[in-house]
């Protein structure tokens, strides 16, 4: 909860309800008519949306570049959620 209020003033068009739904939208989270289980690439998000690296260098300095080991094999997390998913929708 302290985090929201340190968060918020950094946004320039802050509304609670608004803000609070969009971040349980993008996390998967909320309620959502889709009718799948949504799950973001990272990459792939910064390779359609910021490949320039603007917004990243912005608010990340320290990251300059798009140079990292990742922690995760994408592909594979995703496939055990989805799997996890079906089987929680289908019990």
């Amino acid at each position: 909860m302290l985090r929201r209020y340190l968060f918020c003033p950094k946004l320039l068009d802050y509304e609670q309800s608004s803000n609070v739904g969009n971040w349980q939208w993008a996390a998967g989270s909320g309620v959502d008519a889709a009718p799948y289980f949504r799950i973001f690439n990272p990459s792939e998000q910064v390779k359609k949306f910021g490949p320039d690296l603007k917004y990243i260098k912005k608010w990340v300095p320290e990251f300059q570049e798009l140079h990292y080991k990742p922690i995760v094999e994408h592909k594979k997390a995703r496939e055990r959620a989805l799997k996890v998913y079906k089987e929680a929708v289908n019990s």
